[in-house]
């Protein structure tokens, strides 16, 4: 065997091929562990972040007072968890990710579409909010040398970040490799420390806050608003969207982590208390903490690791190094938890899917990693680039692509899927449609995309100028893209009937748990010596007088 030959040995995977390997194929029981509040830990994560603390003032700037910022957030929480329960339910139900959902709904071929878009959303966001960390790292160190707080930046003024944003960002990102190699299914340890950490951290940070302004929280809870009723209603429709476009990632990676369910309910139940019990927490402190600050110092501290350094750089004291040095590393830990799992697996789980004889979600959350390098993400933070206004936008593809996945999964196939043909790469699946591609979920996807094409580029380039009501309808177009989208895959379909209605009859991957064999009408993949000698199912009543099913195989004939 040559020196190519060895390599491709080596970096093979076991048991996998150019279509599946382990982390692809729908979870087996013994890899579904997540209960209901590894959902909730999941879901609170996703919220109790630095990015969320901050997230009250891109709501403020729409002309609104901080109770109308709640609102909105109650608000849109509320369809960000109706979303993702939908979304995910073809996780749940068959244990596949997003990625393997693609092949079913745009083909074998075709699912290359929506995974290159997830990948590439992966890797900004991994690559931002690692940028975050690493001021999150910061906040750590210079709690441990006053010489570190006051470093002078010794990097050329052409280069757009300073000596310790490069060495914060470094230590990050290799920080994070042990929390990247831990399988998915384990994860869930790691957002419960987290999402204790940051909600006690939180506490602590906005009961100072109100303490160093008296015991007042300041007014921007309640301050006037300047805003017709009209422009009251588009503000809170825009103010809908931006949140909910916020956590359009989350949404959209339901989906790979809803597979690791032990019961459809429990991952349901987990999404809707981990999204409303937390979600509306962390925007509320971050509110309340700038509003004190800024009555009683005149600056606004948008982001809590500002906050700490402002403890440092006001008393450099023992108290102080303190209560910056535990904040700070809530909020690293907070970091790892959120971009770990929700960007870096959830990227690794598409390139997986790219490359599935070499790629599993090991090496994939590695590659992800190792690309938010040249992602330059201080590029985002430290300059005009308008690069991160876009991707806060990319809701306007990942929102039609959503609307697609739902009404193609309880609208087109009434929720029927045939696992075993998601991994065949020819005409012999019932999911190669035209050449491998659906061309009917292509067109809904990009029909839906279409009219909020002029609203991104207006927040990319203001002095690009649109119309009312173009305008209008990128301030609504979480929603008006949903229904165009859903609403042309529908009459598609119902034009061009696909083949629906057909399942394996056996449980080949041994995804289900016995009851769910029996409810679900498959032969259960304990029950096999070799599947294909069996023929079928029936039911037989035990001596008891209890229904039972059991396998109908060649052998016994």
């Amino acid at each position: 065997m040559g020196f190519l030959g060895k390599l491709n040995s080596l970096l093979t995977l076991d048991e996998s091929n150019m279509m599946q390997n382990k982390d692809l194929v729908p979870m087996p029981v013994s890899r579904r562990k997540w209960g209901l509040w590894a959902f909730i830990w999941y879901w609170g994560i996703t919220s109790l972040c630095a990015v969320t603390w901050s997230a009250g003032s891109s709501l403020l700037s729409l002309g609104l007072n901080g109770n109308n910022a709640m609102g909105i957030v109650v608000v849109a929480n509320l369809i960000i968890t109706a979303a993702a329960v939908l979304n995910g339910m073809y996780g749940a139900r068959y244990h596949i990710g997003y990625s393997v959902y693609q092949r079913v709904v745009f083909g074998i071929r075709g699912s290359v579409l929506g995974v290159l878009m997830r990948c590439i959303l992966s890797v900004v966001w991994f690559a931002s909010e690692a940028w975050l960390g690493g001021l999150c790292v910061n906040v750590i160190l210079s709690s441990w040398s006053e010489s570190y707080l006051n470093w002078e930046n010794t990097l050329p003024d052409s280069v757009p970040m300073t000596s310790q944003e490069l060495v914060g960002f470094v230590l990050y990102l290799i920080l994070s490799i042990p929390f990247l190699v831990i399988h998915p299914e384990y994860i869930d340890y790691l957002l419960a420390v987290a999402s204790f950490a940051i909600f006690f951290m939180g506490i602590g940070m906005t009961a100072w806050a109100v303490h160093h302004n008296d015991g007042h929280y300041g007014s921007l809870m309640g301050a006037k608003m300047d805003l017709s009723s009209s422009e009251l209603g588009w503000a809170w429709l825009y103010g809908l969207s931006s949140w909910y476009s916020s956590l359009t990632a989350g949404i959209a990676n339901q989906g790979d982590f809803s597979r690791y369910n032990k019961s459809v309910k429990g991952s349901a139940w987990g999404i809707l208390l981990g999204m409303n019990l937390t979600g509306f927490i962390v925007p509320l402190f971050g509110l309340i903490t700038a509003s004190a600050l800024y009555e009683k110092d005149g600056v606004y501290y948008w982001m809590p690791n500002d906050v700490c350094l402002k403890w440092l750089q006001d008393d450099y004291s023992a108290g102080s190094r303190a209560a910056a040095f535990f904040c700070g590393l809530a909020l690293v830990i907070s970091q790892f938890g959120m971009n770990c799992v929700g960007n870096g697996i959830s990227g690794a789980m598409d390139l997986s899917s790219l490359w599935p004889k070499y790629i599993n979600i090991r090496r994939g959350a590695i590659i992800i990693m190792i690309l938010s390098w040249p992602t330059q993400p201080w590029l985002f933070y430290n300059s005009d680039s308008v690069f991160l206004t876009v991707m806060s936008s990319f809701s306007i593809f990942i929102t039609p692509l959503i609307a697609v996945f739902v009404c193609d999964f309880f609208l087109v196939r009434r929720g029927v899927i045939k696992l075993s043909d998601c991994y065949i790469n020819s005409k012999e699946s019932i999911y190669w449609f035209n050449n491998g591609f659906n061309w009917r979920s292509v067109i809904s996807f990009l029909v839906g995309v279409a009219p909020g094409l002029p609203g991104l580029m207006n927040a990319a380039n203001p002095s690009i100028k649109i119309n009312a009501g173009a305008t209008h309808f990128f301030q609504g177009s979480f929603i008006f893209q949903f229904f165009i989208s859903l609403a042309v895959h529908l009459i598609l379909n119902m034009l061009f009937k696909v083949e629906v209605g057909e399942q394996d009859a056996v449980d080949y991957f041994g995804t289900y748990k016995p009851l769910e064999c029996v409810r679900y009408k498959v032969i259960p993949h304990s029950s096999l010596e070799k599947p294909e000698d069996v023929i079928g199912m029936e039911m037989e009543k035990t001596p008891s007088g209890k229904e039972v099913m059991s396998v109908v195989s060649s052998k016994n004939q």
